[in-house]
C-alpha cells in the first residue's frame, strides 16, 4: 500500500507511507547496504554505479550516489549528510542542492520505520521543493519504493 497521503503532506513538501512484506531491520539495511542501494534508489531509466556509493551509517556520516540516465548518460550526484540515525527506526539526510536537476535548494529527508506485526510502515517525509517541482519528487519517490517493494519481495 502506498498513498501520497493527501491532507498530510508538509507545505511544499513530499509525504510517501508504504508497507512491505519485510521486518523493520531488513527495510532499513536496504537503506544502508550500498549493494542494495544501487539496485533500488534510481528512478525508471537511471542506473547508480556501485562505485558512486558511499554510505556511512552513523550521525555525521555521508550518504553519497551518482544517478547516470540510461537514455543521455548525464549523471545527478546526490550528497547527503546522515543527521539523524537511530536502526532500525530512523533515517533523515541532509541532500545537497541539485541545481541540475531542478533542486535548487538543501533539502531533508526524513524515513520513518514502524513495525506492523511481520511488516513494515515506512513513511519518507521530503522537503521543501518548489511548487512545480513537487509533481516529479512524488513520482519518483513512488517509483523508488515501487522499486524497494520488489527488491524486498525477492
Amino acid at each position: 500500500m502506498t498513498d501520497p497521503s493527501p491532507g498530510g503532506t508538509p507545505a511544499r513538501g513530499v509525504r510517501i507511507s508504504h508497507v512491505f512484506d519485510a521486518s523493520r531491520e531488513t527495510v532499513f539495511a536496504a537503506w544502508t547496504d550500498p549493494d542494495q542501494v544501487v539496485r533500488w534508489w534510481r528512478p525508471d531509466g537511471f542506473e547508480i554505479p556501485r562505485d558512486t556509493v558511499l554510505i556511512e551509517p552513523r550521525v555525521g556520516g555521508r550518504f553519497h550516489l551518482t544517478m547516470v540516465d540510461l537514455a543521455d548518460e548525464a549523471s545527478y550526484p546526490f550528497r547527503a549528510e546522515i543527521l539523524e540515525l537511530e536502526e532500525p527506526e530512523v533515517i533523515v539526510l541532509k541532500a545537497e542542492p541539485i541545481p541540475e536537476a531542478g533542486i535548487m535548494a538543501a533539502t531533508i529527508t526524513r524515513v520513518v520505520f514502524e513495525a506492523e506485526g511481520q511488516r513494515t510502515r515506512m513513511t519518507v517525509t521530503d522537503e521543501p521543493y518548489a511548487d512545480e517541482m513537487r509533481g516529479n519528487v512524488e513520482a519518483g519517490w513512488l517509483s523508488l519504493v515501487a522499486n524497494l517493494d520488489t527488491l524486498l519481495a525477492s
